[in-house]
Order: structure tokens, then sequence, then C-alpha cells
């Protein structure tokens, strides 16, 4: 084509003449949306500008009323008691003047209080109470201001939150003078600050929109959309001192520090006052008609661009030999498609590789499981006389296949980053050195162990109970990698870490480790080693070099998301001949670690301490505060509720059940005996997280376990910190959960409140 365009001359005017058009259409189009976007932002700027105007000169008003108020009660206070401090003073015991006051002060909405101030700064009347309580007032920034000179009008104060309300006021004072001129004592009014966030909420406005008012050097004392954590404090927009120091009014764009919306604000300054009304709009709802508009006119300008260019293209065509450009386009395509119809072969067969070891993988061990289950239960069936000890071992039997698949569940979580975890600051020197002996039980005699530990090694944050597994998992590794035996070297030490990623392991998609203190734990064995290829897949999910029913192909993948999850990583080291040597990088442990460790009970595992939920039978009568009470079952599985409520109601318990949480809240509504919540997580439409919400807001102090195969839920994570509530992760034994009703039932508030993960 280009040979062509530089040979033909006609090709080159449609060449230049097609450029020439894409780019008056393309710089017409960007000027019109430049022009838009101007007069949008225009017109917003000068709309909030009118309207602040409207909003301080009410403000203005609003301040005026009660200084009218203010002087008006000056001007009547009685000859006779401005004559001298003590003369003023006497209006202590005047119940007239505190009915005055009292009727003044309810007359006007934004005024809290009115009250008279001796000469000497002790409260004389006060609207609040009669007679005035004694309080000394000669600290006040107004009292501090009027003592000494007559600026002869009002004086109003800084903001100041109430000791007795909590709520941030302004002070109006005017100083009343004996006949000769000094202080006889001063008139104050309490302006409610709270007023102006009821009256800017009342305005009718588009959503987007605030309001505030602000202190002169920048404090915010009143705003809608509330932000009462924010009242009070100095806000960090220039715009309030900057712009202000000119005019007094002043629009621009920014970041507001209150919300951090991008805002198009308006400001201006009161009359007379040290303060600052403010109107903005966020940018979005500003520009949203403008998108919209943009949108349309960037769409038909593409639409005529290409119209155009396919007008100048067929154009161009006309010029051009069919027969050889329709040869060489042709050519082209068929190379083009046979290139992308390899690449795609290529890409299919990748994928195919990996589902086939992942759906491999899951399907061996989940069917011997499975075929586990049957067979105990076939022998159930099938040998109805069976009884005692081979009745006990075909349960038995089924009973470690559910738990083996509890536990491959674990190793799909930790490979997928999603296992709850409960970190705790560890000596890991300490933990290696505790595992010893059930390391040498596990590799037998023929491998011999050598720990070596560095001293003063700092703890690290890592789940114990996780790191025992992740060890095992490589000790169990490496003896399979030394069939006639060995040694097994652990090594515990402690080093800084700049930054490190090369020769990182499982770490395609993830970052470098962080600078900072790590503690690296080695495992190293003198088997065969890994040549290159092995070594590259060894992190892959249900890869595994050995035969089939003697590894699940996740130990590798657990341990990389049990380090990854923790803040670390790992790194391996293989050399044919050589061995093997696996390396834990674990965060050194924050100085201030906290005092509390959750404890999770994973499945599988026999919860044996005396007293806890779990280790409770469940056989054993149910001592409950009321006989009436019962256990409302939220399952939306109908074979898991029926087991469930079957489980639980062998124990003695009552229980209702429901399908969803639309019927729960219905059975709540209508039942007022139920004294626990037992709730799935994961169900159409409501989420047990969802019901558990709203059935707190109905009943606070109803005890709620949820029930949970999902581990990483941050929605839990919080809910599992509150009083009366408890996570409880799939598979549960029944005897826990029966031990974790009968806790709540007993003892709501202290039975609850901790996570319980597998």
């Amino acid at each position: 084509m280009l040979r062509l365009l530089k040979e033909n001359r006609p090709l080159q005017r449609i060449g230049a003449l097609g450029i020439g058009l894409l780019a008056v259409l393309c710089g017409g189009t960007a000027m019109v949306l430049d022009r838009l976007h101007g007069e949008t932002v225009t017109e917003a700027m000068l709309g909030l500008r009118t309207l602040n105007a409207s909003l301080a000169e009410q403000t203005a008003r609003t301040i005026e009323g009660i200084d009218l108020t203010v002087s008006g009660i000056a001007e009547q206070i009685p000859l006779e008691n401005r004559r001298s401090p003590e003369a003023f003073s006497q209006l202590r015991t005047d119940r007239q003047v505190y009915e005055i006051l009292k009727a003044k002060a309810s007359s006007l909405p934004q005024m809290e209080a009115l009250s008279l101030i001796a000469a000497d700064g002790t409260l004389v009347n006060f609207t609040r109470q009669f007679p005035a309580p004694v309080l000394d007032l000669s600290q006040r920034d107004y009292y501090l201001a009027l003592k000494d000179a007559d600026p002869g009008r009002a004086y109003l104060s800084r903001p100041t939150q109430s000791l007795v309300t909590r709520e941030w006021t302004l002070y109006i004072a005017r100083r009343v003078n004996d006949p000769d001129g000094r202080l006889a004592g001063l008139v104050v009014g309490v302006i409610r600050l709270s007023y102006f966030e009821q009256f800017y909420r009342s305005l009718h406005v588009t959503p987007g929109s605030g309001f505030s008012l602000w202190w002169r050097d920048g404090m915010l004392l009143a705003r809608f959309p509330p932000t009462p954590d924010r009242i009070g404090t100095v806000a960090t927009d220039p715009i309030i001192d900057s712009q202000l120091s000119q005019s007094g009014i002043a629009a621009t764009t920014l970041k507001s520090s209150i919300d951090g919306e991008d805002r198009i604000l308006s400001v201006q300054q009161l009359r007379n006052y040290p303060l600052v009304v403010a109107v903005s709009r966020t940018r979005g709802e500003i520009l949203a008609r403008w998108e919209s508009q943009a949108v349309v006119i960037a769409a038909a300008g593409l639409v005529s661009a290409v119209a155009l260019a396919l007008m100048l293209w067929a154009m161009a065509r006309q010029f051009l030999a069919y027969e050889t450009a329709n040869r060489a386009l042709g050519e082209r395509r068929q190379a083009v498609e046979a290139r992308d119809e390899a690449e795609e072969h290529v890409r299919q067969l990748q994928k195919m590789e990996a589902l086939g070891q992942l759906t491999g993988g899951v399907a061996h061990d989940f069917n011997n499981l499975l075929q586990a289950v049957r067979s105990s239960l076939h022998m159930l069936e099938a040998g109805g006389e069976l009884r005692g000890a081979e009745s006990r071992r075909a349960l038995e039997v089924a009973s470690q296949a559910v738990d083996r698949g509890a536990t491959l569940t674990q190793h799909l979580l930790a490979f997928a980053r999603r296992q709850r975890l409960a970190p705790a600051p560890v000596d890991l020197g300490a933990q290696v050195g505790g595992m010893a002996t059930l390391l040498e039980r596990t590799l037998g005699g023929a491998i011999r162990i050598r720990i070596d530990r560095d001293a003063d090694v700092p703890p690290a944050l890592v789940d114990p109970h996780q790191f025992d597994i992740a060890l095992l998992n490589l000790a169990i590794n490496a003896r399979d990698a030394m069939p006639d035996g060995g040694t097994l070297t652990v090594t515990v030490s402690s080093l800084p870490i700049a930054s490190l990623q090369a020769g990182m392991a499982c770490e395609e998609a993830s970052p470098a480790l962080a600078p900072g203190g790590y503690v690296a734990v080695t495992v190293r064995d003198s088997g065969a080693g890994m040549p290159p290829d092995v070594l590259a897949r060894a992190c892959d999910p249900f890869f595994t070099t050995k035969p089939v029913g003697q590894g699940s192909g996740l130990g590798l993948s657990m341990v990389h998301g049990l380090t990854a999850q923790s803040g670390g990583g790992i790194r391996l080291e293989s050399h044919p001949g050589l061995g093997t040597a696996v390396t834990l990088y674990l965060p050194h442990a924050p100085a201030e670690s906290p005092a509390e460790i959750r404890a999770e009970i994973r499945p599988g595992s026999r919860v044996d301490a005396p007293g806890s939920p779990a280790a409770s039978t469940g056989t054993e009568p149910l001592p409950v505060p009321s006989a009436a009470l019962r256990i409302l079952l939220v399952e939306d599985d109908a074979l898991v509720r029926m087991a469930n409520a079957a489980v639980l109601d062998e124990a003695g318990l009552m229980v209702s059940e429901a399908a969803s949480g639309e019927e729960a809240l219905a059975l709540l509504e209508a039942d007022e005996g139920i004294g626990v919540l037992v709730t799935d997580f994961a169900m159409p439409g409501m989420t047990g997280a969802d019901l558990t919400r709203l059935v707190r807001r109905r009943r606070p102090g109803l005890p709620v376990l949820i029930v949970t195969g999902y581990a990483e839920k941050a929605v839990l994570q919080d809910l599992g910190r509150e009083p009366g509530i408890r996570i409880l992760s799939k598979p549960i034994p029944p005897s826990a959960l029966i031990g974790h009703i009968r806790t709540a039932l007993q003892d709501p508030r202290a039975a609850m409140g901790a996570d319980v993960g597998c």
C-alpha cells in the first residue's frame, strides 16, 4: 500500500484530504467539548455565588437578630440596677428579669440561652436556671474584651463547646455601663450552631451540594451533609484564608479535606462578623450533564470519522488494481489467520493441561473421600446385625474421610490466600524446637534431624498453628525426597531485607518483599533435588511428582499462601543430586503487638479444653433460662438444614427452621421465644450478614451464630468483633455447634465476640 501511495499521485491527494478532514473533525469536536465544559463550570460557579450571597445575607440577619435582642435587653435593664456593679448584681434575685430573658430566648430558634454577667465576671441571671448558679466567667474571651473598654458594638466570641450539652455555640455580648461610663455588667446571648445545620438541611437543592459555616481562621462550625466529628476542627482548605483576603468572596475548584470529594466551591465572608459561608457542589454532579453531552458529541464525531475514513478508503480502492490488491490481502489474511489459529491452539492446550491437573487432583481426592464414606455407610446399611466395635469403626472411617475433605478444603483456601489467619508474635526458634519430637516421629529413624537456631531472633508475626502445618508439610516433602534416609536441617535466623524479588518462588503475581526485618526459616534436605523443569512448577496447584494417592500437590502452594498472607514470601533452591532448600521469610512482629490472640478451631480437630463449648458431647440435658426458648435455624440447603435440625432436636433443643433470610425475619416477628439465631452465610438474596444486621436492630440482645464455608469475608470479621455474634466455619462437629448454642443461651455476651475459624 505504501509503495502504491508513493507511486500514485491521486492516492496521495486523497490521503492528504482525508488527514486534513479528520484533523478538522477531531479538533472541532474537542473545541465544542471544551467550550461546553467551560460554560458548565462557569454557570455552576455563578449559581453558587448567587446562592452563597443569599445564604451569607440570611446568616448575617440571623446573628443580627440575636444582637438586637441582646441590645434590647441591655436597654430594658432598670436604671436603678445600672447605677453601679453592686446594683447590677442584685438582678440575681429578680424573677421578673429571669422571665423576660426566658421569653426572649424562646422567641428565637437560633438562640440557646440569655444571661446577665456582673462586672466581676460572675453569672447573675440565666435562662436555664433560677436563681443562676454561681459561675466565674471572668476568663471568657467576651468578658476580657469588654471589661476595660466599650467598643460601642456587640462582641462575637470564638466558637465554644458547651460543657453541659456538648453543643458548639457562639456568644454575642454587649456591655452595660453605669452613669459614669464604667462597667456595670454584660448581657450575653448564646447562638446554637446546630441551627445553621438544620437551616441548610431544609434547603431543597441538588444531590452533591454542600453548605458550611466557618470561622475566619478555617474552623468548621456547621455543615450539611453533617460531619459531627469535624465540627470545631480547622480544615486544611487554603481557600478560606488565601482568597478571601482581598474581596471577601471567592469561587474555586478543590478537593475537600472533609469528604475527599472534588468540589466547586464558593465562599463569602459575612459583613461585620468573622464568619464565612461556603456553598459547594461536587464536580461529578455538576459535570454529569456535560458528560452525557460529551458522550453523544464524541460518538457523533467518531461515527463521522469512521464514515469519512470509509468513504476515503472506498475512493482509494478505485485507484488500485483489484486483482493485485485482493491477492495481496488474501495472502496476508491467510498468514494472520494461520498464526492466530496456532496461538489459540497453544493457549487451549495450556488451559486444558492446567484444568486437567486441577480437575484430576480434586476429583481423585474427593472420589477417595466419597468412596470411604460410601463404603462405611454401606457396611452399616448392609450389615444390619453389626454392633459395637464394627459399627463404630465404620462410622470412624466415614468421619475421618470428612476430616480429610475439610483439610483439603483448607489447603485450597491457603493456596488461594483466603485462609483465615490468627497472627501473633511467635518465637520461631522455640516453635521449631517444640516441633522436634513430632518431626522425629513423622520422619522415622532413617532421617536425622538437625535444628540450628541463632540467638536473639526477634518474634515473627504469623499464625502459629498454620506455621506448624507448613513446617510439617515441608518436612514430609523432604522425607519423600530421601527414601533411603538422610539429613533434614531446619535453620532459624534473622536478617534485614532492603528489597528482595530475584530468586523468590511462586511470586510471579506478587510484589517484592517490603524493606524491613524478617525471620528466615530454612528447611534443607539431602535428597535427590529437583531438575529445573520440576522446580519451575513446584508451586503449581495439584502439581506433584508423587504416585497417585500419595499427595494432593497443594502442600507447597499452601505454604506459599501462608507466607504471602503474613506479609512474607518463600525461596526455593534445588539442584539435582544436591538436595532442596525451602526458605520462609516472615516479617518481624511490631514492637507493640495485640495482647489478645484469637484462637481458632480447625476442621478435624477436637476441642478438649474443659468447659469449652466444643468439648460438650451434645447429649447432656440443656440448661436454659426458659423452657420456651427455641433455636431459629436458617439454611437454604434443605439437606443441610434437615441434618442440623435433627442433630439439635436429638440434643433436646426446640428448633424452628427457615429456608431464607426473609422467612427467618417473619418467624422472628411472630415468635418472641427464639433464644438463638443459627444462620448460614451464603444464601440467595439476603446473606447471613444482612440477616444478622436486621435482626440485631430489632432484637439487640439476641445471640447469633453465623456458619460459613468461605474464610475471606471482611464483613464477617467486623461482625465477629461484636458482642453476641460468633463466626463458625464449616464443617463444624455437631457437638461443637451444640456447645456454642448452650453457651449463648446461658450467657449471651460472655460466650460471644470471638471468631472461630477453620
